[in-house]
């Protein structure tokens, strides 16, 4: 019902601006206004001819080439006005420019400078959409989850897979927004572009006729123009649609099948790891450690804690005193001011969120970190559904993490830090938001998973009493200003 009235409504605009060209046509005379029938049926003999089609596709093909430069460099700027304030102190100003200043005043002189032809066409053309690419990708440059690129510097390290695990996926509506304005945009640039710089072209049949006077042509032409923005906007959103579908079909979204033998294989690779040379044999060790953040105060000093392999060492303290970036410390998230950190390089992290991938199925996130240290898809895909399956989280595989409960996430990223095969865990309040019952049954699963696997852990949690219950640990307590570490028991 709502459709069908949406789709009455949009006819009777139509109603009314046919009437109001109409009116208008009767109130100037047919010479300057003609009528929109006129217009209909000049506009229909002219796309008869075939030397229409020339101009029309002349027109598509500086369009689409100038298209793609400006959407190619807008999107080179936007990205690194986004990601360092240098260069947005940089690049804005030339940005700006392009997009505060009339087209007119620069496109003459640029013709003049360069000449006609396709060239400077395309060259004008690219710069009147530049501007739009890179504000709308730099504006999503600057929403870009530091979480997640916190997440992905633990698990998937390194500049491609930030770029194609965050970047893409969190940049892919902006993109679109992007296509969607600048390609139409594009189009009427291309209008300005061929009436100055051009000798065939639409823009150009516009500028012989206007300068000719011959007004029915004039209105023709500029009918054929909306056609072709109209045909744009029709075919762009289902070309969006339709490019996750070839790549899920060229990808292939068939379920994965372990054979008993790899699940086997997986389970010794797991539990092995650890006797490696580069496995549990080495613990954490925070030596006179001290942190300030930027203009402030000393958040801790002289921090000394060392957790030896396989033992749990469990911190608590007030909010606020300094726990997180302890741990952030300890992952080399963030750099201490004085003193130094000795922790393996592969660190398993359990966040105090669940920093999942929005656009990543369960398993493709618990897969992450084996993906990026080399494992075959199929293999990193068996080990995940394995974890996932110690997890609790049976049959959840393929969906995606918006289609789990606050449970099931925190489930979910406990399989992922498994997955990183680590030489140490660090855990951040990691149960937290759920209730006393759901976390006793996370830290169960937790000392299942870390029987098989016995690394040093370090825990921050309000709630040491629940793993201390459980399990043999080392108590401390953060407390003070600036921040210091005393055993608790």
């Amino acid at each position: 019902m709502q459709t069908l009235r949406l789709r009455f409504l949009g006819a009777a605009g139509v109603v009314i601006l046919l009437a109001a060209w109409g009116a208008a046509s009767v109130a100037a005379g047919s010479f300057f206004v003609p009528a929109p029938w006129t217009t209909v049926a000049d506009t229909a003999l002219l796309l008869s001819r075939a030397g229409t089609w020339t101009q029309i596709f002349i027109t598509l093909l500086r369009v689409c080439v100038g298209f793609l430069a400006g959407l190619t460099a807008g999107i080179a700027a936007g990205i690194a006005i986004g990601a360092r304030r240098e260069i947005a102190a940089l690049l804005r100003p030339l940005v700006l420019f392009f997009q505060g200043m009339p087209p007119l005043l620069w496109t003459i002189p640029l013709v003049a400078l360069m000449g006609i032809g396709h060239f400077p066409t395309i060259i004008v053309i690219t710069l009147i959409t530049f501007p739009l690419v890179a504000v709308t990708v730099g504006e999503g440059m600057t929403t870009l989850p530091r979480e997640l690129g916190e997440m992905l510097s633990v698990f998937a390290p390194g500049f491609a897979a930030r770029t194609r695990e965050l970047v893409i996926p969190h940049l892919a509506p902006f993109l679109g927004a992007a296509m969607n304005a600048g390609l139409v945009l594009a189009v009427k640039a291309s209008v300005t572009a061929e009436y100055f710089g051009a000798n065939d072209g639409i823009g150009f049949q516009i500028q012989a006729a206007y300068m000719s006077l011959r007004i029915r042509s004039l209105f023709s032409w500029a009918a054929v123009l909306i056609l072709v923005i109209l045909l744009f906007n029709h075919l762009l959103p289902r070309i969006r649609r339709g490019v996750p579908r070839i790549r899920g079909l060229i990808r292939g979204r068939a379920p994965v099948i372990c054979g008993v033998e790899d699940v086997k294989e997986l389970k010794r690779l797991f539990t092995s790891r650890v006797a490696s040379p580069r496995g549990g044999s080495r613990g954490i060790v925070l030596k006179g450690l001290s942190f300030s953040y930027r203009h402030r105060a000393a958040l801790m000093t002289k921090l000394n804690l060392t957790v030896k392999p396989g033992e749990i060492a469990v911190v608590t303290g007030e909010s606020g005193i300094g726990k997180t970036t302890m741990l952030k410390l300890a992952a080399s998230l963030l750099r201490p001011s004085a003193g130094k950190v000795i922790a393996p390089a592969r660190i398993g992290y359990v966040f105090q969120d669940d920093r999942l991938l929005p656009w990543r199925t369960v398993s493709e996130n618990t897969a992450l970190p084996l993906v990026y240290q080399g494992f075959p898809r199929k293999n990193a895909l068996c080990f995940a559904y394995y974890l996932l399956s110690e997890a609790g989280l049976s049959g959840e595989e393929e969906k995606k993490p918006d289609e789990l409960s606050g449970g099931m996430k925190k489930r979910a990223a406990l399989a992922r830090c498994f997955a990183r095969l680590p030489d140490a865990i660090l855990m951040d309040e990691p149960f937290s938001g759920l209730h006393a019952r759901a976390r006793s049954l996370l830290w169960e699963m937790f000392l299942r998973l870390h029987s098989l696997h016995p690394v040093p852990v370090l825990i921050v949690t309000h709630y040491p009493e629940e793993i201390s219950s459980l399990a043999a640990c080392r108590l401390y307590k953060l407390e003070g200003k600036p921040g210091r570490l005393v055993a608790a028991r």
